[in-house]
Parts: structure tokens; sequence; C-alpha cells
């Protein structure tokens, strides 16, 4: 019997679901391909936007709201989420002073592991709807995220802080 193997094949995509078959888990950051300006951002760089989109957030006084009511608004872009994302997939964490006032109420029911499974839907959401050839201008009109998706991410990397968990 005769065995042969054909050399250089590409996996099979499907023209539907634009992604590879083969499994592996969507909500791995690792796995994600962001745009290529956002995967080559140099630390600086991108550390150094975090004080705009915190003051954003903080701008928008969602701490009085409650979840439903942040889960409506999508006054975030693409790009914005996925600086954050880009914040996630690096490892990095961040401090808050006054997370009391800054964040709303709801989230502090929140410890690492469920919080953990809401940042791994929004993971999984980037994956299934952003293209790694998205151009920045495209990213900018784009609403796909709510301030709900940015919230879960801003406590997330509060609570992961080296600060926040010497305390407890």
């Amino acid at each position: 019997m005769m065995c042969l193997i054909a050399k250089n094949q590409k996996k099979f995509q499907s023209a539907r679901l634009k992604k590879s078959l083969y499994s592996f888990d969507k909500s791995d950051p690792t796995n994600l391909k962001l745009p290529s300006f956002i995967e080559n951002f140099k630390d600086d760089n991108l550390y150094s936007l975090m004080p705009k989109v915190v003051k954003k957030y903080e701008s928008l006084n969602y701490s009085l709201q409650n979840r439903e009511e942040i889960d409506e608004r999508s006054e975030w872009s693409d790009l914005e989420v996925l600086i954050l994302i880009k914040f996630y997939k690096n490892s990095w964490s961040f401090k808050i002073p006054n997370e009391n006032e800054f964040f709303p109420s709801f989230v502090f029911t929140y410890n690492i592991q469920p919080l953990k499974k809401e940042i791994d839907k929004i993971v999984s959401l980037c994956y299934d709807k952003i293209e790694e050839e998205t151009s920045k201008e495209l990213l900018k009109e784009t609403f796909t995220f709510t301030a709900l998706h940015v919230t879960y991410l801003l406590h997330f990397f509060v609570i992961t802080h080296l600060e926040y968990i010497e305390e407890e």
C-alpha cells in the first residue's frame, strides 16, 4: 500500500466562518490576532494610552449606573477596546485611586474568577468580530462593544494589580 504525503497544504478555512476549523480556545488572548498596528505598539506607547482611557471612563460617570444601563451604552470604539485587549494580552494591570467612586457598585461583587469569565467572552467576541486587516480608521468608527465590556476590563486590571492582591 502506498501513502501519499502532500506538502505545503494550507489548513481548510471555511469561507462562511472565516476562521480555521481546527479547534482552539477563542478566549485565549494569545490566539487573538489583533491588527498589526496594535500588535506592534511599543510598550511605552500602549501604557501611555491607558490614562486617556481611564479619564474617558471617569468623565462618562458610569459609577452611578447599574449593569443594565451600562450594557446599553455603546460609546467605546473598537479601537479603544482593542487597546484594552492588547493591555490584557500583555498581562498588565494598574491601580486606580478611589476605585469605589470610579466603578459602579455591582462590579465589586466580582472576584477574579467570574471576572475572568467575562473577559474571556470579550476576547471571544473580538475573535469573532475583529479582522486582523481592519484599518485604524474603521476601528475608530465601529462600536461593537459596550461600556460594560470596558468596565469589566478596567476592573480586571485593577483587581489583578499587585498592590490590590497584597492588600487582601
